[in-house]
């Protein structure tokens, strides 16, 4: 088997949809390298001031504040390869607003190494 197939079978898409899915920020984290990177942009972190966070603990962080949000998650037009990953994840919070985020993800050994959002929230609902 070589690299690229045992970095393929490593990273498992359908197990981080299902903890995107069900809030599992712990099952999250645990797709990521120690030293990854996440980029958030949206409109009020545009592409010049983006949200960066660097090193696992920043991203957990991250993590468990979304995943204890009131809200539910689905992940769709996902798909993967040994390098990257990407798929689409659409939110909805019990107020009505909705939020939808693209994401694509930079593999390394079958572990999310960069990870970029690009997310668009309800104008007229969100606060």
């Amino acid at each position: 088997m070589s690299t690229a197939q045992r970095a393929t079978a490593a990273f498992d898409l359908a197990a981080l949809t299902h903890a995107l899915e069900t809030s599992d920020a712990a099952s999250i984290v645990s797709f990521y390298d120690e030293d990854a990177e996440m980029e958030i942009i949206d409109r009020n972190r545009p592409p010049s001031a983006p949200m960066r966070l660097v090193g696992r603990p920043a991203i957990e962080a991250f993590w468990r504040d979304v995943c204890a949000r009131e809200m539910t998650h689905a992940v769709g037009e996902a798909i993967s390869d040994a390098r990257r990953a990407a798929f689409v994840e659409r939110c909805a919070y019990p107020d009505g607003c909705h939020v939808v985020s693209a994401m694509t993800l930079e593999l390394h050994d079958g572990r999310i190494h960069r990870h970029l959002t690009v997310q668009a929230w309800d104008e007229t609902s969100c606060g």
